[in-house]
């Protein structure tokens, strides 16, 4: 069994709940921003095209970030442990300059 480093785990789900995050405040502005504007989409006669087109964006969005986690949940030892390898020579460097 692979031993796993609580440094990496602690890494990557810092960067999966601030992934998160990001995607649930890109819905939160897309539904802030259809609802201020929900008015002028009906007198334009475009409201279901721009709910459509917002879809579209929030669907490839939230896509993009959900495979962008799998990737690195996939490959977390060589993403995360590259730079735990250069925080830890600096924390090194560091100690050696007192």
């Amino acid at each position: 069994m692979i031993e796993r480093d609580p440094r990496v785990e602690a890494m990557f789900g810092r960067d999966r709940m601030a992934a998160f995050i990001c995607v649930a405040a890109v819905w939160a502005v897309y539904a802030f921003v259809f609802w201020r504007m929900a008015d002028q989409f009906a007198a334009s006669g475009v409201t279901l095209l721009m709910a459509a087109l917002a879809g579209l964006v929030l669907l490839l969005n939230t896509a993009a970030v959900v495979a962008l986690i799998r990737h690195y949940q996939e490959d977390k030892a060589a993403i995360y442990g590259t730079d735990i390898y250069y925080l830890d020579r600096i924390a090194a460097d560091r100690r050696a300059a007192r």
